[in-house]
């Protein structure tokens, strides 16, 4: 049954614009999920309209999020793969069509299982992690550290309170969390062993795009001697520049704040870490400390030392 197409549009549109639960890379999954869907049911004539059709949709999804660099690449990717979807009968493309979603959906989340081998054999157990917002990559880390004896500090991530989500999982697996607010984190990060985050962009120069607070955390690190490591698939990576980068502001009433004379809210939800505050960067290919360098497969022991230097420092 075929559906009507500008509906479904605006409907999906307007969930991915919408969504400030979701991390990058799963909100990407999501809209990839989203793409099958209306290959499968959009109504048109013929395998061209199909795919003008399906263009308009992905292209319209990359401007959803505009901080949101994963999103753009893995749309443009699946617009690239349209180029070769079948012209000889519409079942053959929009099964192309779906087959090509599934298989970005499918490199996303193995680019996730290759971070997450990378890292986790190289946390010490009993180590105290500190995270901010919510990111998948970072969570299914942490998953693996349920026998470890690790602890976890989390800030809320405020206005979404992301860090709600991330702290019923943590719940859900035993691990001792504490749950902080951003404005604790002067009095918090002394006891971190290692901040580990997620991102939704990473620029050309290696800063990071994330929900606001990041900086916050990083320069908090930077000045207590603990090591900042971002963990980000290449789908993240982005050629622009900080001054490029259009950080998405959502509803001043999300902070409840009451009309007061002269007074104006601001709800921006991302912010911008430059690449001096953080220590390493952790991709599927490996890890750097120089972003100017590529990726190479993370040494034995280099998580670990880091993690033991910060330990013995404090």
């Amino acid at each position: 049954m075929y559906i009507n197409n500008d509906q479904f549009k605006e409907r999906r549109i307007r969930a991915v614009k919408e969504d400030v639960r979701k991390g990058g890379s799963e909100l990407s999954r999501s809209a990839l999920e989203d793409l099958k869907e209306y290959a499968n049911t959009c109504d048109a004539e013929s395998p061209a309209d199909l795919k003008s059709e399906l263009m308009d949709l992905a292209m319209q999804m990359q401007l959803a999020r505009p901080s949101m660099a994963v999103l753009w690449n893995m749309m443009q990717r699946w617009i690239d793969q349209l180029a070769g979807m079948p012209e000889d009968a519409m079942d053959n493309a929009r099964q192309y069509a779906m087959e090509q979603a599934e298989a970005l959906q499918q490199m996303s989340v193995q680019a996730g299982r290759s971070i997450v081998q990378a890292m986790s054999p190289q946390i010490p157990p009993g180590s105290v992690i500190l995270t901010h917002s919510f990111s998948t990559t970072v969570l299914a880390v942490l998953e693996t550290m349920q026998t470890a004896d690790c602890k976890v500090i989390m800030t809320e991530a405020r206005p979404g309170i992301e860090g709600r989500r991330l702290a019923r999982a943590l719940s859900e697996m035993k691990i001792e969390t504490t749950y902080i607010a951003e404005a604790q984190l002067g009095c918090f990060i002394d006891y971190a062993d290692v901040v580990l985050l997620g991102a939704d962009s990473v620029l050309e120069d290696g800063s990071v795009v994330n929900k606001a607070g990041t900086y916050l955390v990083a320069l908090a690190a930077k000045d207590h001697g603990v090591p900042v490591f971002v963990a980000a698939e290449s789908f993240k990576h982005s050629h622009r520049r900080a001054d490029e980068i259009e950080l998405e502001e959502m509803a001043e009433d999300e902070l409840q704040l009451p009309a007061i004379d002269f007074v104006r809210a601001r709800n921006i939800y991302f912010d911008v870490t430059p690449a001096r505050l953080i220590s390493c960067w952790v991709d599927e290919s490996g890890a750097r400390t120089d972003f100017a360098n590529e990726s190479k497969a993370m040494p034995a022991g280099f998580l670990q030392d880091a993690i033991t230097k910060r330990k013995n420092r404090s």
